[in-house]
């Protein structure tokens, strides 16, 4: 199911064509590989659902996988050089559009990293880019609405980023705002898959009793299993995200039920039935 073209603008991805069309132009230039992460990349997997967002946002975040500090520089010049500049802050990774109001950050990872960090000298600040690269070859290419493409994370790669995210930071309750609505979609997302011929998800049909939201997330942990196989750390840190708010006090869980009519065991189910999926 998708959402009509005459809706989309409902979507944060939606007003941002200048900004992207200006990025894209720039990483093309200097043949860097690219894809779309945050609530925009968010917006884009609950598009594709045809569910409307819960929260809006004027941010942008591309991850970009480079060779050296050096490139990234090269680039933030040729951005700067149309129409963007330096924010503010002490985020050494964003910029901002001015003419279109627009913040992006460019998460540089790849052989710059050194242990899963991205070190900024002129600022003595380090960014985390934990699952980015596992993460970034499974980018899939989304056709927005108004004839260009853009490079995005599949809706279970932005959960694992979340997961990763909030256990860096466990105050970003907007990472767990995230993760919900994208289980929350998991079935409209999904269900195309179940139906098809030869579907690899006939087998969850045989679970009694069927339950469509469990089910879907069950797909959606052996979709980031495949992820989580190119990197015996990064699954083992999943892993244990997942299993500690099954079986410990589910801080998780008690952020996520906030302001909604379901319980935090409703919630564990889900994040089980994702556990499951994920050692399918």
């Amino acid at each position: 199911m998708q959402t009509s073209d005459q809706t989309y603008k409902a979507y944060s991805f939606a007003d941002h064509k200048t900004v992207y069309l200006k990025l894209e132009k720039s990483f093309k230039k200097f043949d860097v590989h690219y894809y779309l992460i945050g609530a925009n990349a968010r917006d884009v997997q609950m598009y594709k659902a045809g569910v409307k967002p819960n929260r809006g946002t004027a941010d942008i975040d591309f991850a970009v996988m480079l060779p050296d500090i050096n490139t990234y520089h090269e680039i933030r010049t040729d951005l700067k050089a149309n129409g963007f500049e330096d924010a503010h802050g002490d985020m050494p990774w964003r910029l901002y559009h001015k003419t279109t109001n627009t913040v992006v950050d460019l998460l540089p990872y790849g052989e710059l990293a050194q242990k899963n960090t991205v070190v900024f000298t002129e600022r003595n600040v380090e960014l985390s880019v934990v699952g980015m690269y596992e993460v970034g070859v499974d980018a899939e290419l989304f056709e927005h609405p108004e004839g260009y493409v853009i490079p995005v994370s599949p809706a279970h790669g932005i959960v694992i980023l979340k997961l990763i995210s909030w256990g860096e930071q466990p105050g970003r309750t907007k990472d767990l705002a995230d993760i919900k609505a994208l289980l929350d979609s998991a079935w409209e997302l999904y269900q195309d898959e179940f139906y098809a011929e030869n579907s690899p998800y006939a087998d969850l049909f045989d679970v009694d009793p069927f339950d469509t939201q469990l089910a879907a997330a069950r797909v959606m942990g052996r979709k980031m299993q495949a992820i989580l196989n190119r990197n015996t750390e990064l699954e083992k840190l999943i892993i244990t995200e997942v299993n500690n708010e099954i079986e410990g006090a589910g801080p998780k869980a008690q952020q996520m039920v906030t302001g909604t009519d379901q319980t935090i065991e409703e919630i564990k189910q889900i994040f089980n039935a994702l556990l499951t999926g994920i050692n399918d």
